[in-house]
């Protein structure tokens, strides 16, 4: 129906404007209302934060293993061990690897007098994959009487096959070092495996410290 407003008197007119206004405002805030719904469905369904792989959490736990080895052997310069009430020694931490009983051993041991005054050991599951970073700030923590967080323990298991990783086949005897597509195998002895070939066939990764590529 077509309002005639010339027929209208003054007050008819005003009463006649503010509700005009007062439907605009309720017809924007409906709209408003709609679209920031829209838009907030719209960031949480593309645009939410995105979880962390399983590889990048290992690595992050790995550099962070890296960074707690440094810290907790005062950066090389050696650390202090009660030996009695109150004696100290001042101690190098050396570190023993063994990658063939997937062992770390941190020793204590003193500056003056060469005694190991305390190690600790860390050692990988037959089915987990070892790595030496995570293996010295376990076996070090351990030697200094101090918790190990719970991510060493259980750090996520590799997904990816990098250059520098040791993999082997489904009966974990054949091993081999990854090396580049376009490199030459090393003259230092021992299987390799190229980087495509070791992604083709789905090796498992046994070793991610990956010590010979200088990570």
């Amino acid at each position: 129906m077509k309002i005639d407003l010339n027929a209208m008197g003054y007050d008819e007119l005003i009463t006649h404007g503010e509700e005009v206004m007062r439907m605009i405002r309720l017809r924007s805030y409906g709209e408003g209302y709609k679209q920031g719904k829209f838009d907030a469905d719209m960031d949480a369904t593309y645009m939410r934060p995105q979880e962390k792989s399983a590889q990048g959490r290992r690595d992050e736990i790995v550099e962070r293993a890296k960074a707690d080895v440094e810290a907790l052997s005062n950066y090389g310069n050696g650390v202090w061990h009660e030996t009695g009430v109150f004696t100290k020694a001042t101690c190098n931490v050396e570190f023993v690897v063994n990658r063939d009983k997937r062992t770390v051993v941190a020793l204590l041991k003193g500056v003056r007098t060469g005694n190991v005054y305390a190690k600790g050991i860390a050692k990988t599951a037959p089915s987990d994959c070892f790595n030496v970073h995570i293996g010295k700030a376990i076996a070090l923590r351990r030697a200094l009487g101090l918790a190990v967080p719970d991510e060493y323990l259980n750090a996520p298991q590799p997904t990816e096959v990098r250059v520098g990783d040791f993999i082997s086949d489904v009966s974990g005897v054949n091993k081999a070092l990854v090396i580049e597509d376009d490199s030459w195998p090393p003259f230092s002895g021992g299987s390799v495996i190229y980087l495509k070939d070791a992604r083709k066939y789905g090796c498992r990764t046994i070793d991610d410290s990956r010590e010979e590529v200088g990570e």
